[in-house]
C-alpha cells in the first residue's frame, strides 16, 4: 500500500519545491503547481507565484468589482486578493476548506493573489504532451495547452498577462 502524506507534510513539500525553484532558477526544468479553476484543471509556473495559503480572512472593499474579493493581511503586509473563477465567467469561486491562495510573485506585481478551488499538485513539463495551442482569447490564459498521462486536459495560467489586463488593472466600480 503507499504511502500516506498528511496535508502538512503536502504543502510543505511544495513550499520546499518553490524555494528550490527561487535559488536555483537557471538550471530548473519548467515545473508548474496544477490547480483548479473553476473545475478547469490549470497550470501555474512555479516562478509566477511566491507562496500557497489555505485561505485567510479577506476585508471586504467597497465599491470594487465583484471579482475583486478585498484584502488580506498576511505576516503584516496587505495583499490584494483576486476571484479568477469571477474574473472569467462571473461565477464565484466556493470558499471551502479546499479553496487556497496563491501569492504572485513579486517579480511579476506586488502584494497580489488570486483563489483557486484547490491545489491539483507539483507538475513538470516534462510530464506533459503538449497540445495545439488556442485561439480563444483569455485574460488570465496563454494559448498553451497540455495534456497529461490521464488525459486531463490543462490550460496554462499566464500571471503576467493577467495583471497587465485593462480589466484587472481597473477593479473599481464607474459610476
Amino acid at each position: 500500500m503507499a504511502d500516506k502524506i498528511t496535508l502538512k507534510d503536502y504543502q510543505k513539500s511544495i513550499l520546499d519545491k518553490l524555494e528550490a525553484v527561487k535559488t536555483d532558477t537557471a538550471n530548473a526544468p519548467v515545473s508548474y503547481l496544477g490547480v483548479s479553476i473553476g473545475g478547469q484543471s490549470v497550470l501555474v509556473d512555479l516562478l509566477e507565484i511566491s507562496e500557497t495559503l489555505a485561505m485567510v480572512d479577506i476585508q471586504p472593499i467597497p465599491l470594487v468589482k465583484p471579482w475583486f474579493l478585498g484584502v488580506s493581511n498576511i505576516r503584516g503586509v496587505l495583499y490584494a486578493i483576486n476571484d479568477v473563477m469571477r474574473l472569467l465567467d462571473d461565477k464565484p469561486t466556493e470558499i471551502s476548506s479546499n479553496t487556497r491562495m496563491l501569492l504572485i510573485n513579486k517579480s511579476i506585481i506586488s502584494n497580489v493573489g488570486f483563489v483557486v478551488d484547490k491545489l491539483i499538485g507539483l507538475r513538470s513539463a516534462e510530464s506533459l504532451k503538449a497540445l495545439e495551442d488556442s485561439t480563444e482569447e483569455s485574460l488570465c490564459f496563454s494559448s498553451a495547452r497540455y495534456e497529461d498521462e490521464e488525459k486531463r486536459l490543462w490550460a496554462v495560467m499566464d500571471c503576467k498577462k493577467m495583471v497587465s489586463s485593462r480589466v484587472f488593472e481597473t477593479p473599481y466600480v464607474t459610476v
